[in-house]
Parts: structure tokens; sequence; C-alpha cells
């Protein structure tokens, strides 16, 4: 071999030793946070980085790194001498939440009725269609995740991609970190009625007779996840 090959590979194998690290917190991110989601961690529960690496079998620092990147985004906290927790969700973060995401899709709607093209509706209906047939007798995580991709796809429709990736972690905020026990399963049934009027008034341009409908249907899911929490999650207003 050359040495200008040698070189060559020797620079390659660099490059793929120091892409290791920031894989492997990627990995360590997306893994812990996943269990956040099922909910394998109680809200407040501690989180050993220790035991961590050991689940994940990987060393302690794409774990810790991990946890710091979930920190900032405030799915866990940390405190001096107990670490890294779960955080839980309380009553006012929930109302924050909501105002956030009423303000992002009025603006996707306006948008998504101007700019949406017959492809985005055809696909808006399909997420309507797959949300209202999967009927499970409870709250799933699978049916909420149904239900945020009908309104991720009128995001979608709107052409503006920060809007679209602000609106999807607003909803891994409110739906998967929120506990499934208490909610009502009557609310299933309404949600994909008021999802079928939006899409309706949607397709004949109508943007305030669409906003009217949005808010409704904002304001009824704040109301239901507020009544679903346990005294537990309510924790204290700010």
């Amino acid at each position: 071999m050359n040495k200008k090959l040698a070189k060559k590979d020797e620079a390659q194998q660099h490059v793929s030793t120091a892409s290791r690290p920031s894989t492997f917190i990627e990995d360590a991110y997306r893994k812990i946070k996943q269990m956040i989601f099922e909910q394998k961690f109680a809200p407040g529960q501690r989180l050993v980085y220790e035991d961590l690496a050991e689940l994940l079998q990987m060393s302690r620092t794409p774990v810790i790194n991990a946890l710091n990147r979930l920190e900032q985004e405030g799915f866990v906290a940390s405190e001096s001498f107990r670490g890294f927790y779960v955080r839980p969700i309380d009553l006012q973060e929930v109302w924050d939440a909501f105002g956030v995401r009423e303000a992002l899709e009025v603006y996707a709607v306006e948008q998504a009725v101007k700019l949406g093209d017959q492809e985005g509706f055809a696909l808006l209906e399909m997420k309507l269609r797959e949300h209202e047939d999967y009927k499970p007798h409870y709250y799933t995580r699978k049916k909420f995740l149904m239900d945020a991709e009908f309104h991720l796809q009128i995001a979608k429709m709107s052409k503006n991609r920060v809007l679209r990736y602000l609106l999807k972690r607003n909803f891994e905020h409110i739906f998967l970190r929120a506990r499934l026990d208490n909610y009502d399963p009557s609310r299933m049934q309404a949600s994909p009625e008021e999802h079928h009027r939006l899409l309706e008034r949607m397709k004949k341009k109508d943007i305030l007779g669409s906003l009217d409908i949005l808010r409704n249907h904002i304001h009824k899911g704040r109301d239901h996840v507020i009544r679903s929490l346990s005294d537990e999650e309510l924790g204290k207003v700010a």
C-alpha cells in the first residue's frame, strides 16, 4: 500500500472512530426517551445512569449526555444530591403547552388552506380514516399518535418544516408524558367527528370556519387532559 492510500485509510478510520460517540449518544437518547413514553419509568422516578448504562449495554458517558439532552428538552430534570429523574407533567405546563399548540395550529390551518394541494388533502383524509377506524376499548399510545398524525399532516401541508417540528415536539410533551389511566374513552368518538368537520371546512377554503372548529377541538382536548391528570401528576401551579 502506498503512502497516499495509507493516509486516506487512516483518515477514514479516524472519522469513523470520531463519529461513534455521537452515534452512541443518539442511540441512548432515543431508547431512554422511548422508555419514558412507554411509561417504563414513572413520573418523578429517579434515573440512575449506572443502571441505564447496564440496561442499554453501553458506557456511562453517552447515557449521561443523553440525559442532559433530555433535560434540555424538558423530559427529565435533575437536582443536587438526587440526580436525574423523570419530569412530572403539571397543570401549568398543560395550559402553556395547549396555548402554544393553538398558536401553531392556527397558523398551520391558515397556510394549509391556502397552500394545500389535492395530494395533501387526500393524505389528510387517509390519516383521519386511520385514526377513526382504530377503536381500542381504552386510550392507548397508538390512539394518541394517530390523532397527532392527523394534525401533523395539516402542518406538513403548510409547507413549514419548522412549524411541523415544533408541533411534533409539543405533542410529545402533551400526549406522551401523561399517564393514560384516567382518560375518558368517550373522547375517542368525539375527536374524529371534530376532525371530519375541520376537514370539510378546510376543503371548502373556509379559513374562519376551520379556525373556529380547530380552537374548539383544541380546547376540548385541553380540558380532557386536565381532567385526566391524577393528583400526583398535577403538582403545583407555578
